[in-house]
C-alpha cells in the first residue's frame, strides 16, 4: 500500500516500523519529506501520522497521454 504524511508539522517518529523485513530510516525520512511511499503495513503507532493513498479506478492501468 502507498502512504503519505498527513501533516508536515507532525512527522513520523524514528521508532515506527513499516516493513515486514524490519526497521528502515530511509522509509521514514522519505515519508517525512512529503513523498508517497510503498510500505508493507501501517502500525497502530503510525496511524495518527500517515494516511493511505487511494488509487482511482479510472486512472489505474492507463498510460498518460505524453508517455505513449
Amino acid at each position: 500500500m502507498k502512504i503519505k504524511l498527513k501533516d508536515k508539522d507532525n512527522p513520523v517518529p524514528n521508532y515506527v516500523v513499516f516493513l515486514n523485513a524490519g526497521h528502515s530510516l530511509t522509509i521514514i525520512n522519505e515519508i517525512n519529506s512529503g513523498k508517497q511511499v510503498e510500505v508493507d503495513k501501517v502500525p497502530k503507532a503510525a496511524v495518527e501520522y500517515v494516511e493511505e493513498v487511494k488509487i482511482s479506478k479510472k486512472t489505474e492501468g492507463k498510460v498518460p497521454k505524453g508517455d505513449k
